[in-house]
């Protein structure tokens, strides 16, 4: 187990980072690459300097970047979305590659969209695939305060990530998260053990 780099991801709705608190309740080393991504949005100068000349001063705020700005730009954009993550990416990368290098042991990062990020896949021996049903996780991001137009619309953006995974050549463990915060946990328990004996 030791120096195993493990990725986790899964659509909107599925439960990545209830997995990701799992793991941390055990003392286990996870990074959230959407908070990673907001402090180098705050901290990085670097980024923030290209970010201006890409997309204009009105796209940063002071602790920060104008999410609605970026949330408006990019849904209706594509180009706009690759633009922000060709800036965006390089930096989380190198904060990804930081990560890992300070532990020994397994370490964790959670990431939505770790499929787009092929420097940051290379860096991982495993991912954990979490998922649940189309209608199941509907109803988690309504319950979370969407309108059931905007949660459909979210879960829809994002397609079918399982079967992206499929095509990669890294071992992807599933995990189904449809029941129980119980079975969830016993779930990640057992694939934590597989990784004890994959040692």
């Amino acid at each position: 187990m030791a120096g195993k780099c493990i990725g986790i991801t899964g659509t909107i709705g599925s439960g990545k980072s209830t997995v990701g608190e799992c793991l941390r309740r055990r003392g286990l080393p996870v990074l959230d690459a959407d908070a990673c991504v907001h402090e180098l949005y705050r901290d990085c100068d670097a980024l923030r300097k290209e970010l201006e000349e890409a997309f204009g001063p009105e796209c940063l705020t002071a602790d920060g970047v104008n999410r609605k700005f970026f949330a408006d730009l990019i849904f209706k954009d594509d180009a706009a979305r690759e633009k922000l993550e060709a800036l965006v990416y390089p930096h989380l990368t190198d904060a990804v590659r930081d990560f890992f290098a300070e532990r020994f042991g397994p370490a964790f990062l959670e990431a939505a969209l770790l499929h787009r990020i092929p420097q940051v896949v290379k860096f991982l021996d495993q991912v954990w695939l979490v998922d649940a049903p189309a209608k199941v996780r509907l109803e988690r991001l309504v319950s979370r305060g969407l309108s059931r137009e905007d949660a459909k619309r979210r879960i829809d953006a994002q397609g079918d990530i399982a079967a992206l995974w499929q095509a990669q050549k890294i071992p992807v463990a599933r995990i189904e998260n449809v029941g129980s915060l119980e079975k969830l946990e016993e779930h990640v328990n057992v694939t934590l053990e597989s990784l004890v004996k994959a040692r």
